[in-house]
């Protein structure tokens, strides 16, 4: 039986296993098949420093590439990469550009690291998984491995390695005997079975192989259908590697989760942006029992608390079984999702006490117009509603705004701004940033019909491969345009960008809901900018105010003040008034109040925090 090892090279993060090997390791397993895998992103963490590695994998991840350029001239030497130098030297601090370069001199030392602490030389099939900043640390090593073992085999595999991407590295490649091309636990276990064997490839449906000198990719890679079929992830090397380094003690790990693939949304109304799903949209879930059952056993098996689900979208039933069942037997376990964004306040208080402690929900945008444009399916006053909500009961959130969307207007982002001078007490945006173009997107798979043009590859790829510029576009999965009608987002973005920088910078103030003991409502408005006012509302005012915790429609606002008075009451000057100071906002004939629920805060302050930014960190 052939001996099999799964790479995970840098640079990806240190704090958590590698799920996609790890869940390939478990199969293997089911069919006797004997695999281990090695850490090389732990192991080039401990020869540079956790510093050093997170300025890489943290700091400029996916915007200058350098994680890829170290590894670059190992791989692909003699190619011109003085611009790209320039171009840090320009946009790091002197400390930072000393440390990325100073890495230059590891990379080299740490590859022959690998053979003897990985002893690859005892194994006969070498894989390496590949995700964003993991491909030329993977061709580098797989490149040596070879030349100094030309009869061993070598496979690559990962999110870099789908369709098109994946025919062209093997292309280009010749050291990488094969590609395996979307979903591989059907078809990566058959290689290792047909290899041992000694008997024909053939065509494995998701295998790139060679064929008479040919790259070629037969049948697309099988889905998996039944997700409770798959096995947990086996963890045990990561673990066994960490405890054996220096810096263990500055690394929290936490688990990763898979309880679904594919995005449900996403197969009504594909977001125009998001390429993450590539040709697997489908959405497949786990049920709630196996999702239970397996938090629990990967809690017992590893005395790991924290799990992050790496699903795109949270299954919309696990609020009427998942969270209920962990609500109702807390086991003990906190999580991380990414969820989508409409969410009403009994379920995000479900979410909080059934441990998901933090979200990322997908908000991307406080305008409903540029919302419509994504095809997010929700409004902006939805998304600013979550915001608060995630305030009160205590759940981190991560969001992004992202803007230079065709078809928006100069309005939308004076709207914005407008917004934000409202909200300036709840969570700023991590990051604001103009719309990438990403491949397997509608964005980019229908650029003209959405208005960009000119779409070609980020220019720091001719930095990382010496290949044609339609090689370089087949490799790339991140893109750069122009508009078909000449706009420039900046030039009407800017006066919202300084506000969300204001916003961002200043997180000081609140405005809060104080109920006295007399039943009167105070409003208690300290936020930014403002001299501190205190706003009393008693009897109907009150009772409207706290009605529209949740947005309201103009009528429903209507009708139940009339209901409480006994008569039709006319709001006009009120809600006007709420909205004029901003304690109420209003979209359409929606409101939505502002006032952040004390008494939901005290509640939420029994949460753990410093464990909550654990794991939205993660």
């Amino acid at each position: 039986m052939l001996r099999t090892v799964l790479l995970n090279m840098p640079f990806v993060s240190l704090r958590r296993p590698a799920i996609g090997i790890s869940i390939l390791k478990a199969r293997l397993a089911e069919e006797g098949l004997p695999c281990g895998i090695r850490y090389g992103n732990l192991l080039f963490a401990e020869r540079v420093g956790t510093e050093a590695y997170a300025l890489i994998n943290d700091r400029l991840a996916n915007s200058m590439f350098a994680g890829e350029w170290l590894f670059a001239e190992k791989v692909f030497p003699g190619v011109d990469r003085t611009a790209y130098i320039a171009s840090l030297r320009e946009n790091l601090s002197n400390r930072e550009f000393d440390i990325v370069m100073s890495l230059r001199n590891e990379v080299g030392t740490f590859l022959e690291s690998c053979f003897a602490e990985f002893d690859l030389a005892s194994y006969d099939i070498i894989g390496f998984t590949s995700t964003f900043e993991q491909n030329l640390a993977s061709l580098a090593l797989a490149q040596l491995v070879k030349e100094r073992f030309p009869e061993k085999t070598t496979v690559l595999g990962g999110g870099n390695c789908e369709g098109v991407m994946g025919l062209e590295i093997h292309r280009q490649c010749h050291w990488i005997d094969y590609v395996c091309s979307g979903e591989s636990e059907n078809t990566f276990p058959a290689l290792v079975r047909a290899l041992s064997a000694g008997t024909a490839i053939g065509n494995l449906p998701g295998l790139i192989h060679r064929q008479e000198g040919e790259s070629k990719l037969g049948a697309p890679a099988d889905r998996i259908h039944d997700m409770d079929r798959q096995p947990d992830p086996d963890y045990d090397d990561y673990f066994a590697t960490l405890k054996g380094l220096s810096i263990q003690s500055e690394i929290s790990p936490s688990l990763l989760i898979e309880s679904a693939r594919g995005c449900w949304w996403g197969a009504k109304s594909h977001c125009t942006f998001c390429g993450l799903n590539g040709a697997t949209l489908t959405f497949r879930a786990k049920s709630a029992a196996r999702v239970y059952a397996e938090l629990c056993r990967q809690k017992e098996r590893y005395g790991i608390t924290h799990f992050v689900g790496v699903d795109n979208i949270m299954s919309h039933d696990y609020f009427h079984d998942l969270l209920p069942m962990l609500k109702e037997n807390d086991p003990g376990i906190t999580l991380f999702y990414e969820i989508k964004s409409n969410l009403k306040p009994a379920q995000v208080e479900l979410l909080r006490d059934a441990g998901v402690t933090g979200i990322q929900p997908g908000v991307e945008s406080l305008n409903s117009h540029v919302l419509k444009l994504m095809r997010k399916g929700v409004t902006g006053i939805q998304n600013v509603q979550l915001l608060r909500l995630c305030r009160e009961y205590g759940v981190e959130l991560a969001w992004n705004l992202l803007y230079g969307f065709p078809g928006e207007t100069p309005e939308d982002y004076l709207e914005t701004g407008k917004v934000i001078e409202a909200i300036c007490h709840l969570k700023a945006p991590d990051a604001v940033a103009r719309i990438r173009l990403d491949r397997f997107s509608p964005n980019y798979d229908s650029a003209e019909h959405f208005g960009l043009v000119a779409v070609r590859p980020f220019t720091i790829y001719e930095y990382l491969y010496p290949f044609s510029k339609e090689s370089i576009a087949n490799i790339a999965y991140f893109f750069t345009y122009d508009y078909l009608d000449g706009r420039n987002p900046t030039d009407y973005v800017q006066p919202m960008l300084e506000k969300m920088r204001l916003w961002q910078g200043n997180q000081t103030g609140d405005l809060m809901k104080r109920y006295e003991s007399d039943g009167e409502l105070t409003l208690l408005d300290s936020r930014p900018g403002r001299t501190p006012r205190h706003y009393p509302m008693t009897g109907l005012q009150k009772e409207v105010y706290d009605f529209c915790d949740q947005i309201q429609s103009r009528s429903s606002i209507e009708s139940f003040a009339a209901e409480r008075a006994g008569q039709k009451v006319r709001l006009d000057e009120f809600l006007e008034q709420l909205v004029s100071f901003q304690l109420m906002l209003q979209e359409g004939n929606q409101y939505l109040s502002l006032a952040v629920d004390t008494e939901r805060c005290r509640k939420a302050n029994r949460v753990d925090r410093a464990l909550i930014r654990e794991v939205v960190e993660c």
